[in-house]
């Protein structure tokens, strides 16, 4: 197990939601920076409802089981949240990325044969019962690793999460739909987009959210966000909490590539 070394970590997200994040990037069509795939969480949803946030999702049993024979070279946490980041972004937004298979997820009749599998997923189809069934295969390794968020430690929140953020090429002109059921909105934007317009107000974003846009606008697209995660391999960002009167705010440490930015705890 990855923390059975390591008691200190291991106490600290005892209680945490493992979780799974993707950061779908796409040339954009004016050949500017990449365009990134968020989504606009439903209001009603308890944890972040109404925000602007990367497809994802907590990972699954399902994950798990699918894990050993799709992933069989990762530790087992691992291979469960790369798959977790690749089925959540299916169901939410109909982008199918990192996977090996038939023509068919390619080739000129792809459109179809993706949206038919997603209805049938979202009619309540297993996931790993949609890959054998149409030989797909997982490629977790399609899949880097950018990140992995850790819940501040000494400060009550409704939902903690461990929350790995992965980053993964997708072919330019991609479409999504929302699944119009914990999303209102499937859609590509700029990173230097998203966070002017969570600074003017006009979005609102969890803190980790924001922070990874800022660190994502600081390149031009997927080849620099992949330099950034060969230079800053992942390891466990813990925030530094603050206080200020009765606000709490967290910072990230130094040594992950990311900006200096800190953000309020609700």
């Amino acid at each position: 197990m990855e923390l059975d070394d390591r008691p200190d970590l291991a106490d600290r997200l005892k209680d945490a939601i493992p979780a799974a994040t993707l950061i779908a990037m796409r040339p954009a069509p004016d050949g500017g920076p990449d365009e990134i795939l968020v989504v606009e969480r439903a209001q009603k949803l308890a944890f972040a409802g109404g925000m602007i946030a990367f497809p994802g999702g907590r990972v699954e049993a399902q994950d798990h089981a699918l894990a050993a024979s799709a992933a069989p070279g990762l530790p087992p946490a691992e291979a469960a949240a790369r798959i977790a980041a690749i089925r959540e972004t299916f169901e939410e937004t109909g982008l199918l990325c990192g996977l090996a298979g038939p023509d068919e997820t390619t080739g000129p009749a792809a459109c179809d044969h993706i949206a038919a599998a997603r209805r049938e997923m979202l009619d309540g189809a297993s996931f790993d019962a949609l890959l054998a069934d149409r030989g797909w295969a997982i490629d977790a390794g399609a899949l880097l690793p950018f990140a992995r968020w850790c819940p501040p430690a000494g400060i009550t929140l409704a939902r903690r999460f461990d929350a790995r953020f992965y980053i993964v090429r997708a072919p330019a002109g991609a479409e999504v739909s929302p699944d119009r059921t914990e999303n209102a909105a499937a859609f590509w934007a700029r990173a230097s987009t998203l966070v002017g317009d969570n600074d003017a107000g006009r979005i609102k974003m969890v803190g980790p959210t924001r922070a990874t846009l800022m660190r994502l606008a600081m390149g031009h697209g997927f080849a620099d966000a992949k330099a950034s995660a060969e230079q800053f391999p992942v390891r466990e960002i813990l925030p530094v909490v603050r206080h200020e009167g009765s606000e709490s705010w967290a910072g990230v440490p130094a040594g992950h590539g990311y900006p200096d930015v800190d953000f309020r705890i609700r």
